[in-house]
């Protein structure tokens, strides 16, 4: 006699989900994505149209009020994570001590290093020194947001694999270059589509690294040290500045 485990009839295992609930759920993950590739551009909104004209009153070069803009937009970032108690990743771990250590060495020896490559070639003036620092604190407030916050929140709704990468890595790795076009406002467009072009084997690199350690501090310190050197190198060997500094 048959059982049911081999007549060839499919099992059901569990209640089936309603239609409606299936669709909820989609609507639900569809503007969860769509909030977390907003996000970047809403918070350079503030950043450019709340931020800036509130500082704008006091007599500050561009760079301080970029710095006071970027440091703000960080902070805002960080109450409310530390609010509800979430970390996205910037714990320092028992694993990791060593090699953060190593990295925060590594950064301020190529900090240094940009800094001579700017000397060496003419470019170094009285706000090198506030360029390097808005460069640092950028780099800290892309990746919190971006490995930090969009990759975490997009891996509770994203599930699955393309090519092998999280689909939570991809999110965020498009986010990553979306957010440049921002840079129009400053740059030509030549550059800003280099910046969007390589975003996408750095964001993917990034994010690997993030889902692989649970470290967003790691990302961070390879990120703003691999950008450091690359451009105090080019300086160096080219003896021109691969965009403008402000």
């Amino acid at each position: 006699m048959r059982s049911q485990f081999d007549s060839g009839i499919p099992l059901s295992i569990g209640p089936k989900k309603p239609i409606g609930y299936t669709l909820r759920m989609k609507t639900v993950k569809l503007k969860v994505i769509s909030a977390l590739l907003i996000l970047p551009f809403f918070l350079t909104f503030i950043e450019r149209y709340i931020l800036k004209p509130l500082i704008a009153v006091f007599p500050l070069p561009d760079t301080s009020i970029y710095l006071f803009k970027v440091s703000a937009i960080s902070l805002i970032l960080l109450a409310p994570t530390a609010f509800l108690g979430r970390k996205y990743g910037l714990e320092i771990s028992s694993k990791l001590r060593k090699v953060l250590a190593g990295m925060f060495l590594a950064l301020l020896g190529v900090s240094y290093l940009f800094l001579f490559s700017l000397k060496a070639k003419g470019f170094f003036d009285d706000l090198a020194v506030i360029h390097l620092t808005n460069w640092i604190v950028t780099v800290f407030r892309e990746e919190f947001l971006l490995r930090g916050v969009i990759q975490t929140e997009a891996s509770y709704v994203l599930k699955g694999k393309f090519l092998k990468i999280s689909y939570s890595i991809w999110l965020s790795t498009v986010a990553f270059s979306l957010w440049h076009i921002v840079n129009l406002a400053y740059w030509p467009w030549q550059v800003v589509a280099i910046q969007m072009i390589a975003c996408i084997p750095s964001g993917i690199i990034l994010g690997l690294i993030r889902e692989k350690t649970g470290n967003t501090l790691l990302t961070y310190l390879l990120h703003i040290t691999g950008d450091l050197l690359f451009f105090a190198l080019y300086t160096l060997i080219l003896g021109k500045l691969f965009f403008s500094l402000y």
